[in-house]
């Protein structure tokens, strides 16, 4: 039976959690794996360093999502690394194996004024033919309202009932223009590099507006 890129990246996470460093390097590719976690090196031996660097007591980490887009494999996982963190880790395939890394974190908080957390809501994508004009939109909405700063566009890109997962954030389009310096406030983001996803995940139809808010990790890594 053969082995699915999610399931090759998930092995990674629990041979980062169980600190069993040959399970976390099986599908890493020997030569060109290349890791953008400024804390860890390039190749195997990098990987294994910084597995070696981790605390001593066993990690738990709760992968919640996980989703491929072409030679990528996207995973949503809280865990207690260096105090609690929500991650996106993002794994780039070449040939079956890994040869990019790349991981997003921010610190783990409470349920917003929503009652909404970091990690919940659905887990699983709907198929759909129309992936390529979902991530399109999303490109555009943070390249119109977060990069530009054209905060009065945002009813054209969010719904009224908009869910939101932000802490400190409050569902409703409302809300989210009410509180819109809050939940911006520690936002830095110059430019977009690429837009992964799966199905309808996080949106309704194309060209409909944003229902549940994509909104961006911080830059910080671990």
């Amino acid at each position: 039976m053969t082995t699915s890129n999610i399931d090759k990246a998930l092995t990674v996470l629990r041979g980062m959690e169980s600190r069993d460093k040959s399970l976390a390097v099986k599908y890493i590719h020997p030569t060109k794996y290349t890791e953008h976690n400024p804390q860890a090196s390039d190749g195997i031996e990098g990987l294994k360093d910084w597995i070696d660097r981790l605390q001593p007591q066993k990690l738990h980490l709760q992968t919640v999502r996980a989703l491929e887009d072409g030679g990528f494999v996207i995973t949503h996982t809280a865990g207690d690394l260096f105090g609690p963190h929500v991650f996106f880790d993002v794994f780039k395939f070449e040939e079956g194996l890994i040869v990019e890394h790349r991981v997003f974190s921010e610190d783990l908080a409470p349920p917003n004024k929503s009652g909404h957390t970091q990690i919940d809501g659905p887990t699983e994508p709907k198929r759909s033919e129309d992936g390529e004009e979902n991530k399109a939109l999303v490109r555009e909405y943070y390249e119109t309202v977060q990069i530009s700063g054209e905060h009065d566009k945002i009813p054209h890109y969010s719904s009224p009932d908009t869910v939101r997962h932000e802490p400190g954030a409050s569902d409703g389009l409302s809300a989210f223009l009410r509180d819109l310096a809050t939940v911006t406030q520690n936002r830095t983001i110059d430019e977009i590099k690429f837009v992964l996803g799966e199905g309808i995940l996080s949106l309704s139809r194309p060209r409909d507006r944003i229902k549940v808010c994509p909104a961006p990790m911080s830059t910080s890594t671990v």
